[in-house]
């Protein structure tokens, strides 16, 4: 793992498949507003978006826990509950940016929905 700025973060990135790992709060906006529109509750059932595969969990590089799979508005991403911390494999940041501005735009909705 290196270390890389991202928009003025700190992050470690892997050199191999180009993931990234990022501390407690550098995700901080975007993950509290998927938590927000996790706990909207529209009654429908839920629809399973995470794959499939039977790959192996990921290790957390801060601090050797297993980090559990959860689903963020259809985006996959990995968590650490011990230290907190979010790996997301290459790509997953730009689509979890995309995620986050079809929940902004329709987070107004989605509470009315909930209702």
């Amino acid at each position: 793992m290196s270390q890389n700025s991202l928009y003025g973060q700190e992050i470690e990135r892997c050199s191999q498949c180009n993931g990234i790992f990022l501390d407690y709060g550098e995700l901080g906006h975007i993950v509290r507003l998927m938590k927000l529109y996790r706990s909207i509750d529209l009654n429908e059932p839920e629809i399973e978006t995470l794959d499939t595969s039977n790959r192996e969990p990921y290790s957390c590089p801060a601090d050797g826990a297993v980090l559990k799979r959860q689903d963020y508005g259809g985006l996959p991403v990995d968590t650490c509950d011990e230290c907190r911390g979010v790996w997301l494999d290459d790509g997953e940041l730009v689509s979890l940016k995309k995620t986050e501005n079809h929940i902004r735009s329709n987070l107004a909705l989605y509470i009315r929905l909930g209702k």
